[in-house]
């Protein structure tokens, strides 16, 4: 959507996931984790490694999947999508991230129910070029050799409507402390706590929650400062040494370790976007 932005000027770039791990060590939260640090440019990419997306939980209870679908609606320019996608920009420290994550939904203005914006597609010839090599069927299993198909559709959602969701029992209340240095990271604005009695919820609403979070910002502005100087620290050796390539990994206890990669160092991004950011630095 912005074909001419600078990723060269960005410091940080990771997931909600990647990032909220090293945010839990910074307070101490006990979960372990690991992922891949690379660097282009001279920009650091943190990459989940995780748990195969194809691997089936068992025993899940709850409606944390249901109680979305039903309580939301895809607009019809985007229905059918399997999830949305955002990537926010802010700057922390010095440091300038990029973050992605996936939102449960946006509020809709009343003035903007009955109308749709359709983004331009984008004007620089190069990214379009690249991207002109990649598409993908909706029916059929993509071949190696098939190419990824972009639509410009729908309309832009301004982050000021987004929220997030989480379903509890009612007689489990939740506690806002386990939500909100997601909310801070992601930069998300709104929350939906929606609670039910076996089943049945009673009238959810999504609530404003920006005092919330700037709140648990100043409380706990010691451990921001501890998570800022740990991403600080990560950058640093990363960006000194000869391959540019490590790994992170925590295992619920004493000290973060930063080591190389076993085997072939595996890039950030697929080959051709890799080419073209080298050639634009």
């Amino acid at each position: 959507m912005q074909s001419n932005y600078d990723l060269q000027a960005v410091d940080v770039v990771g997931c909600g996931s990647t990032l909220g791990n090293l945010l839990r060590f910074a307070t101490s939260a006990p979960r372990n984790f690991r992922c891949d640090v690379d660097v282009i440019g001279d920009t650091v990419f943190f990459v989940r490694k995780e748990n195969s997306p194809t691997e089936l939980i068992t025993d899940l209870q709850g409606y944390g999947h249901t109680f979305p679908e039903a309580y939301t609606t895809w607009d019809s320019e985007v229905r059918n999508s399997c999830s949305h996608q955002r990537i926010v920009q802010y700057e922390f420290g010095g440091l300038r991230f990029l973050v992605r994550t996936e939102t449960d939904g946006y509020v809709k203005p009343l003035e903007a129910k009955h109308s749709s914006i359709v983004a331009s597609p984008p004007s620089q010839l190069s990214l379009n070029d690249l991207l002109s090599t990649v598409v993908v069927s909706s029916s059929t299993e993509a071949s190696e050799d098939s190419q990824l198909q972009l639509k410009m559709q729908g309309m832009r959602v301004p982050q000021d409507q987004i929220f997030d969701v989480k379903t509890r029992a009612s007689y489990n209340p939740f506690d806002m402390n386990d939500i909100l240095p997601r909310l801070w990271l992601n930069q998300t604005p709104k929350f939906l706590i929606a609670y039910h009695q076996r089943g049945l919820f009673n009238k959810p609403e999504v609530k404003d929650i920006r005092q919330d979070i700037m709140r648990w910002e100043k409380d706990n502005s010691a451990s921001l400062e501890l998570f800022h100087a740990l991403i600080k620290r990560i950058v640093d050796v990363v960006r000194a040494s000869d391959q540019q390539q490590c790994e992170v990994s925590w295992d619920g206890q004493g000290p973060l370790r930063i080591t190389e990669q076993i085997g072939k160092g595996r890039r950030a991004l697929p080959p051709d976007l890799l080419s073209l950011l080298e050639l634009s630095v």
